[in-house]
Formats: structure tokens, C-alpha cells, sequence
């Protein structure tokens, strides 16, 4: 279009060419409103087309659907009244036999029996009929005994309550039911002769016969009855008078017509009559009939004669599904084909007049515009002028226009924009003089390596900074691809895949390495993003960042992460470990516990059992002291009590307690060996006995444990004049050497599968580990699978010149406390009952108070020489029940009891007002010795 229009006006003068265009304009104007109207008219003509047909259907449909359920209205009204009429005479029947029968009973209830007169009142009942011999009277008992049919007599005297009609209604029964709620009433059922393949339908009305607890009634059958009803109806709609446009129509389900506004169709069999257009009418008629709202069809009639138009035919169908009819009323539609016409011309006259009109106002139109033309131009040519000279002077000079000598608003407006052009070209090359400096300082200093290249990733311009990181000048790179520079071979494909992404005006970011031009690698970031000018890409702009120190960096945060999971996994698998270890003795302990509490057991059992029980607690309490220790030494409060500790002593009371622990664990065949290389009194350094104890013992048990056969050699010698080095030696499985390095971290276990053969927490030597450390030593080792493993354990060999105490204060006296009364306070009763059982070889009475408020009431009311009280107690605790006793009766010795160990917690309990203080769980031989005390004391 646009190179038509330059062609056409190419070379010509100004007022032809306003001349052409307005008149060309005029006419397309014309021509565009002219279609715009007429567009207008059609769609509003196919509208109201639509609308009129829609119209004229919704009118049509609500009158065929009224004029239609005004005849099934009727066949129901018809029905309904010939249906009451039958009825009442069934009733009307019944009443007179009832009466006949009353009569009877009444005139010789005195003088005959009642077997007589039952039979005088059926004889006289049997054979009444009606004049149509479809009728009869029947006499049933209450209890379902028929005792008159005259239809079925040979079921006088059977009880035939239960007997059903087609369609298993139980017709005896249900006349039972009504009999005996309303003494009277209406029963319908279905019966079919057992030589017969039709089903009569039948209604019947019955009423009690009270003296002889029967019920009379009397059934008919209404097949003659309903044909006379519908041909009734049949006669009464064809006999009806319509407009001859209306037509109403009643057929049965097979197709045959039974009623029809022409009377010579009726009859006829129309289930195969098609329309001109081959559509199946009476199929059709029937298929929308049978819908639950029935429906509606169109078609040409076939039985008028006429065109296509005048056959046009709406019918509505609905069934009557009780005497299975379908019945219609319908109407000719040319009516609305003469509406619709009617319009179109209307139309098409419209559209006529609109064009005579268009063609005088284009006319009309031109001359005006020629006028006009001729005028706009002749004035014009002076400013043309003006404008002419200003853009052919502006390419070489930025002189302005004197506006004053335009003559016209418009060219005044376009002398002021072309004056404002020329300032704003010089304001913008200035400004554009400023950016370019910004620019440029921008890139030289920027912090960041920046490289300009082309569409082809050549080099056009790099800052001092890429220089600076990769040694580079603008000479080097000019004109040359870049990465062909800074990709060494193993990248050259990634970097080729990057100026191709680039090239194509995407962005993209990309960590990689990059070669310097010393050969170095480094760590990179890079940013490439295209330059674009008016949509077309001129240049790529390419961020190079050095991430080396960030890459290091991110390389130890992973390492240190998969650290922090593989210790999250080990403590997962100890806990659950954990679970496993303190689940087992706590099993032995309550299985056992629960077998001699329920059980008739032997002594020999039961000393058994005792003695299971007792181990499985110890080594649970074992357990708790090792996660204690570790959590000790982990959190750094682990305290050393260091005195004189002669180790030959430490290593026999180890022999002795290890050999017994061998036995226990059925290994009597496994050698227990000890060696000392020291005389008693030099072998006594300065160091916590009890930790250097605990420590060899881990490490002996471990031997013991992982050693089947073979020996076990624990012993020491003096390494050099400041050390002295321990060692645990055994012929056990060993220790494969990818393991050795792990075998001392915390929840670390060289077996951790669930089918491990040996059990153990894996906490021995972690805490082995840290207590050398803690005593100022070290442990290393050396094994070998199969052939066994060595522990040595180096610790400073530090004399002191006092003599060595035996600290330990366990009594072992027997007591005897006869008349003394000790009072349990505690809120368990498996607490009260570990106390008295072992306070029982005292003779003391062992009293308990279940509270610290009943606590106090006992020692109101009785003579207390001693109480035991637990500190963790529900509604009044410990140190508040020991507060207000010794308030009360303060020369009364109390012996406080807590399962918490730490100093504070003692400090807190005697603070209260406590003698003295024992740690659960408690040891028999402590706690006679601390009542002792208290005992002599007071």
C-alpha cells in the first residue's frame, strides 16, 4: 500500500495531490460508513430474525405444551371419574351383601348354629354376578382361610394368605391388613389364568363381617372396563374442532394412530412414515414422547399437499405411560416464514436508499473540496518556502526559522518544533559528550574485569582491571575471539557455547575457569549480556569476576558440611544403639522381676534370677555413668581428685574384678595375665585413682570382650624418668586398619550394622580417650586382624611422698536397731519397698508416708527416730517437707534422697535442713552406715 500511494503521487504539485486525497478520502469514507450501516442493518436484521423465530417458537411451544397436557389432563379427569363410578359400584355391592349377610345372621342367630348359618350366608352370596360375568363376591376368615371363591373354589377351606399376584404382591394378606385397620376398603392387583398368557388387572373392596370374624368382598376386572374408558376418550379427542393449522394426534407405542384431527388416518399403522427430508416421524414422534418432559420435533407433513414452506410443522409429544400412548398437538409455522420476509424487503429498500443519498453527498462533496483546495495552497506556498530553505540549510547549519513569517498556526507550530529540534540536538550532543566521559571513566576504573567484544566474540575494547586480572592489553585482544585467549582446551567447547548463546542476544551467567596469560588458572565468574541499539545487537558486554578465594572457600564449607552429616548419622545410629543397650538389661529386669512376683519359684531359681536382675542393673547402671562421664567431659566440667595411688594395688583389684567378669561372660578358658614392673612403694604416683581406674577397665573389658581364646595381658613399665606407660594387650579379632583412625571419635563403632555380633555403645573409648588426655597423657595403638590388638597409655609419673589412705567407708557390721521407728517418705511404693526389704535384718519398724503432708502428721502422732525422705515428690516436695518437720520436731534426723548427683543438688539438700545426702541408686551397705551415724549421734 505504502508503495502504491508513493507511485501515485510521486512528482505531483501539492494541490493535486490535497486535491485527490480529500476526494479520495470523502469517497472511502462514504464507501466505509455506507458498509459500516449496512453491516449494521443485516446484523440487526439476522437479530430480530432470530429473535421473532425465537420469539414465535417460545409462544408456540408454551401453547403445543399447554394444549397438550390439556388433553392428558382430560384422559386423567376422564379416567379418574369412570374409575370412581366402578367403585362405587364394587362398594355399593358389598354394602348389599353385607346387609344380606346381617339379615341372615340376625333372623337365625336363636334358632340355628353357626355352621348353618355361615352356610346359608354363602349359599346365598355364591352366585351373585354382575351382568358382564368379570365379577364375583369372595368370603375370607381373618386368619387368610378362604371359605367362598366362586372362581377358585377349590381353595374354599385352604388358608391362602400368603398367595401372590404377578408381580408378587400378597393380595390375601394385604386385604388382611386393611381389614383389620379400617374394617374396610380398596385392594388392586394383577391376576393371570393359569391358561392364560394375559394379565388381568382387578380391584376389589371388601369389609369385616364382624360375628363370624370374616371379611365380604367383591372383585372385578377392569380390561372391559378401561377399553371402554379409552375408547371413550379416542372418541371424545377426535370429535374435538380446532383451527385448521392445529393438529392433535394420539398414538399407541407401536405406532398405530388411535386418535388424529383427520379422522381417515386413524388406524393406520404410521410407525414407518418418513417427511420429504427422509426423517422417521411416528419414531421420532414417539422417542421425545417417552422423555420424562417430553419434547419437541419439526418436519414437513406428509398428509397435506403444498410446498415445503407450508408443510413446515412443529409438534409437541408427551406418553401416557399407563395405557402406553403418546399423544401431540402440533402447528404450521409459514406464519413465521412470512414474518421473516417481510423484513427482508423492509431491508433491502432501506440499503437502496442509502446509496442515492451517498452518491449526491460525494458529489456535493467534491466541489467543495476543489474550492477549498485551491485556496489551502496558494496560501500556503510562502511557508512551504520557509520550511524548504530552513532543512536544506539545517544539514551544514543550526540556524532557526523567524517564525513570525509563517503565516498559519500550523506552520508556525512546525517552524517552533523545528527550532526546538535544532536545540535539542546541541543540548543532546553535549549531553552525549558527558555520557560518553561517563562511560568511559566508568569502564577504565570499574572494579570489576569488563571486556567489549563483537557480534563474533572478537575483541573491541578491555578496562585496566581485565588487564590486571589476566594480563592482557587492548592490543592483544583486538580483533581476536577472546576465549580463544582464556579457554584452554578442556573449555574451548563451553566457551564456544557461550559466544553462541551471547551472539544470538541472550543472557548469560556462568562460573568456569579461565587461562591468564601466564598460564595460570583461576575461578571465574562471567556475565555475558548483549549491547543492542534500535533492536539490532552491535556488541556483547562481557563481567569477568575472580571467585578463586570464593571457590576455596565454598570447597570447605562442603567438607565441613559432610562432616556435620556423617556426625549427625553416627549419633542417629547411636541413639538408636542407645535404645537397644538400655532396652536389654531393663527387659532382664522387669522379665525377671515379673516371673518371681507371679511365679511359685525355687530358691535356687530365685537366687538366680536376683542375680540376673542385679546385673542387668549394674551394667544399666554402667551405661548411665558412661553417658555422664562423656557429657562431663564433652561440656568440660569433669573435675579430678588426685591423690597417692599405688598402681600394683589398682592392677590387682583390676586381676581380681576382671577375672571374676571373664567367668561371668563364660569365657573360663580365656588366660587373664597381669605384670608389674615396679616395687609397691615406687609404683605410687599422684594422679585420680578413680579415672585411671575407669579408663583400664574400659580397656580390659574391650580386650575380654573381642578376645574368644587366647590370652589377656594387662600391665605397665617406666618409660622414662617422667613417664610411665600402661598397656592392654589381647589375642583378639583386631582392629582393621582403615579403622584405627576412627576407632577414639565419639559414637563411632567398628561394626554399626544391626547383625553386629558384639553389643556396646561405643562411647568406652571416647571416654578412654578423653580421660588420658584429662590426666595429662596419651594413648595410641597397634593391632592387626586375627592376631590382636595393643593399647598404651603413656601418663606422667608424678610421686608423693604421703602415705596412701584407703578412703572407702562402706560398713560391713551387722545392725541391730530393735524399737527404733524409721519413716520412708516417698511416693513410690517400689521405693518403700526396696528400704524395708533392706532394713529388714535390723529389726526396725519401717514406717511410710506416701506425702510430705502425711510425713508430718506421722511424726505428730508417733515417736520417729529416723525419716528417709525422697526430694522429688508431687503436691509438697522434699526440701519443703524437711523445712516444716525439722520446724516441728528439729532433734529428728533426715536423710535426704535424689536421683540428681551434682554438687549443687547436695549442697541444696543439706541447705534444707537434711543430716545427710545419698545418690541413687542407693547401695544397701552406704545406706545402713549413714543411718548408723545419724542413729549414734542422736
Amino acid at each position: 500500500m505504502k508503495f502504491i500511494l508513493v507511485k501515485l503521487f510521486e512528482d505531483k504539485s501539492i494541490s493535486k495531490v490535497f486535491l485527490v486525497s480529500l476526494l479520495g478520502i470523502s469517497l472511502l469514507s462514504i464507501s466505509i460508513l455506507g458498509l459500516f450501516w449496512i453491516q449494521q442493518a443485516n446484523e440487526k436484521f439476522k437479530q430480530e430474525s432470530k429473535q421473532i423465530q425465537e420469539d414465535f417458537f417460545k409462544t408456540q411451544e408454551k401453547t403445543l405444551l399447554q394444549e397438550t397436557q390439556t388433553l392428558i389432563n382430560f384422559i386423567e379427569n376422564e379416567r379418574e371419574q369412570t374409575r370412581n363410578s366402578l367403585k362405587d359400584q364394587i362398594s355399593k355391592k358389598v354394602y348389599e351383601a353385607h346387609t344380606i349377610a346381617t339379615n341372615i345372621y340376625n333372623s337365625c342367630k336363636n334358632e340355628l348354629s353357626q355352621q348353618q348359618i355361615q352356610k346359608l350366608i354363602i349359599d346365598a352370596l355364591r352366585p351373585i354376578k354382575d351382568s358382564e360375568e368379570d365379577g364375583f363376591f369372595f368370603i375370607n376368615n381373618l386368619n387368610g382361610t378362604v371359605l367362598m371363591d366362586p372362581e377358585k373354589p377349590d381353595w374354599e377351606g385352604k388358608n391362602k394368605k400368603l398367595i401372590l399376584d404377578v408381580y408378587g404382591v400378597p393380595i390375601i394378606k394385604k386385604e388382611i391388613e386393611i381389614a383389620k385397620k379400617y374394617e374396610q376398603g380398596f385392594t388392586n392387583y394383577s391376576w393371570q389364568n393359569e391358561n392364560g398368557n394375559k394379565i388381568h388387572p382387578k380391584i376389589s373392596f371388601i369389609k369385616v363381617f364382624k360375628p363370624f370374624n370374616w371379611y365380604i368382598g367383591y372383585t372385578k376386572k377392569v380390561d372391559n372396563h378401561l377399553q371402554k374408558i379409552k375408547d371413550q376418550i379416542l372418541s371424545k379427542i377426535t370429535e374435538m374442532r380446532f383451527d385448521e393449522n392445529f393438529t392433535i394426534i394420539v398414538l399407541s407405542f407401536d405406532g398405530t394412530c388411535l386418535a388424529h384431527t383427520q379422522k381417515e388416518i386413524v388406524g393406520q399403522d404410521l410407525w414407518r412414515i418418513k417427511d420429504e427430508n427422509g426423517k422417521k416421524i411416528t419414531q421420532e414422534f414417539i422417542s421425545q414422547g417417552t422423555n420424562e418432559k417430553g419434547g419437541f420435533i419439526r418436519y414437513q407433513d406428509p398428509f397435506i399437499a403444498g410446498n415445503e414452506e407450508s408443510k413446515s410443522k412443529l409438534m409437541y409429544t408427551k406418553s401416557y405411560k399407563d395405557w402406553q400412548w403418546v399423544i401431540g398437538s402440533g402447528i404450521h409455522i409459514m406464519e413465521l416464514k412470512n414474518a421473516i420476509q417481510k423484513q427482508k424487503d423492509e431491508l433491502k429498500a432501506s440499503v437502496n436508499s442509502y446509496f442515492i443519498k451517498a452518491i449526491l453527498i460525494f458529489l456535493l462533496s467534491g466541489l467543495i473540496i476543489v474550492v477549498i483546495t485551491r485556496f489551502v495552497v496558494q496560501t500556503n506556498k510562502s511557508g512551504l518556502k520557509i520550511l524548504s530553505q530552513f532543512y536544506k540549510d539545517a544539514l551544514t547549519e543550526s540556524q532557526l526559522i523567524d517564525t513570525s513569517k509563517l503565516h498559519f498556526k500550523e506552520y508556525k507550530t512546525l517552524g517552533e518544533h523545528a527550532n526546538q529540534m535544532i536545540l535539542n540536538r546541541k543540548k543532546i550532543e553535549h549531553q552525549l559528550n558527558i555520557e560518553t566521559a561517563y562511560f568511559e571513566q566508568l569502564f577504565e576504573n570499574s572494579p570489576e574485569a569488563i571486556a567489549i567484544t563483537d557480534h563474533e566474540s572478537k575483541g573491541i575494547k578491555i578496562n585496566r582491571q581485565f588487564t590486571k586480572l589476566f594480563g592482557y592489553t587492548t592490543e592483544d585482544i583486538y580483533g581476536i575471539v577472546i576465549d580463544n585467549l582464556l579457554a584452554d582446551e578442556s573449555k574451548q567447547s563451553e566457551a564456544n557455547n557461550i559466544n553462541e548463546i551471547t551472539s544470538k542476544g541472550q543472557l548469560i551467567e556462568i562460573e568456569t575457569e579461565r587461562k591468564c596469560k601466564d598460564g595460570t588458572l583461576i575461578d571465574v565468574s562471567i556475565m555475558g549480556n548483549p549491547i543492542e541499539v534500535a533492536g539490532e545487537q552491535i556488541a556483547i558486554f562481557g563481567i569477568y569476576r575472580n571467585i578463586t578465594d570464593r571457590k576455596h572457600y565454598e570447597k570447605h564449607l562442603k567438607e565441613a558440611k559432610s562432616r556435620a552429616e556423617e556426625s549427625d548419622n553416627l549419633k542417629s545410629a547411636f541413639l538408636a544403639n542407645m535404645s537397644h543397650e538400655i532396652r536389654t538389661p531393663m527387659n532382664h529386669i522387669l522379665g525377671f522381676t515379673d516371673i518371681m512376683s507371679s511365679t511359685q519359684i525355687d530358691e535356687s531359681d530365685r537366687q538366680e534370677y536376683a542375680g540376673l536382675i542385679k546385673q542387668s542393673g549394674t551394667n544399666l547402671l554402667q551405661l548411665i555413668n558412661d553417658m555422664i562421664d562423656l557429657s562431663k567431659i564433652e561440656s568440660k566440667q569433669i573435675k579430678l581428685h588426685k591423690s597417692e595411688t599405688s598402681v600394683n594395688t589398682l592392677l590387682a583389684s583390676l586381676y581380681e574384678k576382671h577375672y571374676s567378669y571373664k567367668n561371668t561372660n563364660q569365657k573360663e578358658n580365656l588366660i587373664l595375665q597381669v605384670q608389674k614392673t615396679l616395687s609397691d612403694e615406687d609404683s605410687i604416683i599422684f594422679t585420680d585413682a578413680g579415672r585411671l581406674e575407669q579408663l583400664l577397665s574400659n580397656l580390659i573389658e574391650n580386650a575380654i570382650k573381642f578376645t574368644k581364646t587366647g590370652i589377656v595381658e594387662f600391665g605397665y613399665h617406666l618409660k622414662d624418668r617422667t613417664n610411665i606407660e600402661f598397656y592392654i594387650k589381647d589375642t583378639g579379632i583386631g582392629i582393621p586398619e582403615k579403622s584405627l583412625k576412627d576407632i577414639f571419635q565419639s559414637f563411632r563403632q567398628i561394626d554399626d550394622s544391626d547383625t553386629r555380633k558384639y553389643s556396646g555403645t561405643g562411647l568406652g573409648l571416647t571416654i578412654t580417650h578423653r580421660l588420658t588426655e584429662i590426666l595429662g597423657g596419651s594413648i595410641r595403638v597397634e593391632s592387626e586382624v586375627g592376631k590382636g590388638t595393643c593399647f598404651f597409655i603413656t601418663l606422667p609419673y608424678i610421686k608423693n611422698n604421703q602415705d596412701l589412705r584407703n578412703t572407702e567407708l562402706i560398713s560391713k557390721e551387722n545392725y541391730n536397731w530393735k524399737g527404733k521407728n524409721i519413716l520412708v517418705v516417698d511416693d513410690e511404693k517400689s521405693n518403700f519397698t526396696f528400704y524395708k526389704a533392706s532394713l529388714a535384718k535390723t529389726n526396725a519398724d519401717v514406717l511410710w508416708a506416701k506425702s510430705g503432708h502425711e510425713a508430718i502428721n506421722l511424726c505428730n502422732e508417733n515417736k520417729i527416730d529416723l525419716v528417709l525422705m525422697d526430694i522429688q515428690m508431687p503436691e509438697m516436695n522434699g526440701y519443703d517437707a524437711t523445712k516444716k518437720l525439722k520446724n516441728i520436731h528439729s532433734q529428728i534426723p533426715i536423710i535426704g534422697n535424689t536421683a540428681f548427683f551434682q554438687k549443687e543438688y547436695k549442697q541444696k539438700v543439706i541447705a534444707a535442713g537434711c543430716d545427710d545426702y545419698l545418690t541413687k541408686p542407693i547401695k544397701i551397705p552406704k545406706l545402713l552406715d549413714s543411718i548408723n551415724k545419724q542413729l549414734i549421734k542422736n
